[in-house]
């Protein structure tokens, strides 16, 4: 199965992942969160997310889903892409997590579920031009 990590700074990714084990209730299997502290890059951040991603990679290819193109945390992921079982999603979003949690990851390659992915995140952002009224049931 084809693993996923959350990195990002402050608590974001950990919030995410408690969302979608909230929603889907149940443990997101195979997604983990990484949070890295909002002082600015280190060597010790450097050195976390090296150490989460090579354990996670033991286990499967992995996706990497951070919440900013050009953050630290982006760019830290980025660092590991020359592996070809490892692929970074910049700007992620809840819904992305959501529909890596329900989906059979182990169903399509790696390249393949970013691309699908990344997909089900721009579909998510939508205008909401309207609130329905209040049914009188």
């Amino acid at each position: 199965m084809i693993q996923v990590l959350l990195l990002t700074r402050g608590e974001l990714a950990e919030e995410w992942l408690r969302a979608t084990e909230a929603v889907c209730a149940c443990p997101a299997d195979g997604i983990e969160a990484l949070t890295l502290d909002w002082e600015g890059e280190s060597e010790s951040d450097s050195m976390h997310v090296r150490n989460r991603i090579l354990s996670m990679r033991q286990r499967g290819p992995l996706l990497i889903l951070t919440d900013l193109h050009g953050s630290t945390p982006t760019n830290l992921a980025a660092a590991h892409c020359d592996d070809p079982e490892v692929s970074v999603v910049a700007g992620a979003n809840l819904a992305m997590v959501l529909r890596l949690a329900c989906d059979d990851r182990e169903s399509r390659p790696l390249a393949e579920l970013a691309e699908w992915i990344c997909a089900k995140g721009r579909a998510a952002i939508t205008t909401v031009s309207a609130v329905p009224a209040p049914s009188d049931a």
